[in-house]
């Protein structure tokens, strides 16, 4: 969760220079592209009940992280504003896909203590929101924007495999509190 912090929602400040340096002036285009981004996690809502039966919870985590990963790379190469929206939309599937998958293990994984579980897990996930920009922009500042991105698709898709390999189990049905 840290770690989907700091690489996915760390980089949404940044988007308006990045499409700045594309030549983008019209401060309303960045705003278009992140919203793509909250879209892209309406689709995911829409279709999770159709995908969880096909790929189960572990392919939504590799399939979702791989998704996020190659968006990176999308955006690391600097194409049109349009192409970056489309890619924010696919990132916002494939980030819903792998948080809703570990949020949904987190609740689970001690059910006795489950309140303090998604107390960690909101905490972990917000922390590396908070610790994400800070870090984006010392990469940025000091390798350049597709070194950060790279490594950022990579610690994303590092963190879906690595997730499902070690949350192989079906989670638990909801017990009545």
């Amino acid at each position: 969760m840290f770690i989907e912090g700091i690489c996915v929602l760390g980089l949404l400040p940044f988007v308006a220079a990045f499409l700045f340096e594309l030549g983008e002036t019209r401060a309303s285009i960045p705003g278009v592209v992140i919203a793509a981004f909250a879209v892209g996690g309406l689709l995911y809502t829409m279709s999770v009940s159709r995908m969880l039966p096909r790929f189960g919870v572990n392919g939504l985590m590799v399939g979702g992280a791989a998704v996020v990963a190659l968006q990176f790379l999308v955006v690391a190469i600097g194409p049109r504003w349009e192409i970056q929206a489309i890619s924010f939309l696919l990132m916002g599937w494939g980030f819903y896909s792998l948080h809703g998958s570990l949020q949904v293990f987190s609740s689970d994984l001690a059910p006795e203590a489950r309140a303090s579980a998604l107390s960690l897990h909101a905490f972990c996930f917000f922390m590396g929101q908070a610790v994400g920009p800070i870090l984006y922009g010392f990469a940025l500042s000091h390798a350049g924007k597709i070194p950060t991105l790279i490594l950022s698709a990579t610690a994303i898709l590092v963190l879906g495999i690595v997730a499902a390999r070690l949350l192989h189990q079906k989670p638990a049905e909801m017990v009545d509190m």
